[in-house]
C-alpha cells in the first residue's frame, strides 16, 4: 500500500458554503496536486407520510441546469447536531415534522473530489397545522412537494425521473428494509 502524505493545502476560492484548495501530496516520493471542496457537513431525510407516501420535492438545480425530483436535505450549520438540521430543513422545505424519525446511515457523497459527509435519515411525518409553522423555504428555493408510493418513487428511478444520488440511496434502502420502521 502507497503511503500518502499531505505536504500543503492552500485555499484558492471561498464560495459561502464549499471551499476549493490545491493540494500537494506525496505519495510514496511521487509529489502529485489535488484539487479539492471542502464542505460543511449534509443531511438528507426520506420522509414517509402515515398515509405510507414519500415525499418528494421537484427542484431547480443550476449545476446540471434542470428541475429534479429529490428528497428533502440541506447543510448543517456550524454547532448544529444533524438531527436538528433534518428536523429544520424538513420544516422549512416542505410544511411536515417528524413523529418518528432515526439515523439511517452516514456516507461521504463523492470522496474523489469533495469531503462532505452527508447523514442519512429516515422519518414518519406528519404535516404541520396551520399556523403552527414557522419556518418556510429560503428566498433562492422553488420548490414542488409530491407525495408518491414506495412503488411509484421506484418507478420513477427505474424511468430515469429520479436521478438524485441521496434520493436513490435512500430510497433503494427503503425497499431493500433498512430504513424502514419496525411494526
Amino acid at each position: 500500500m502507497a503511503k500518502n502524505t499531505i505536504i500543503s493545502e492552500k485555499q484558492v476560492a471561498d464560495m459561502r458554503v464549499f471551499t476549493v484548495s490545491e493540494v500537494e501530496l506525496d505519495k510514496s516520493g511521487r509529489r502529485v496536486h489535488h484539487s479539492i471542496i471542502r464542505f460543511c457537513g449534509t443531511a438528507s431525510i426520506l420522509a414517509i407520510t402515515k398515509e405510507g407516501k414519500i415525499l418528494l420535492e421537484k427542484q431547480y438545480r443550476t449545476p446540471i441546469d434542470r428541475w429534479i425530483y429529490e428528497i428533502p436535505a440541506g447543510k448543517i450549520d456550524k454547532g448544529e447536531d444533524p438531527t436538528h438540521c433534518i428536523i429544520r430543513e424538513l420544516e422549512e422545505e416542505t410544511g411536515y415534522r417528524p413523529i418518528k424519525i432515526k439515523k439511517t446511515f452516514e456516507a461521504y457523497t463523492s470522496c474523489g473530489c469533495s469531503d462532505e459527509y452527508m447523514h442519512y435519515f429516515t422519518a414518519l411525518v406528519e404535516k404541520i397545522p396551520e399556523g403552527e409553522r414557522k419556518l418556510f423555504p429560503e428566498i433562492d428555493e422553488d420548490l414542488e412537494i409530491l407525495e408518491v408510493t414506495p412503488e411509484e418513487a421506484w418507478k420513477m428511478i427505474e424511468e430515469k425521473q429520479i436521478v438524485d444520488a441521496k434520493s436513490i440511496m435512500l430510497i433503494t434502502a427503503f425497499k431493500a428494509g433498512l430504513a424502514g420502521f419496525e411494526k
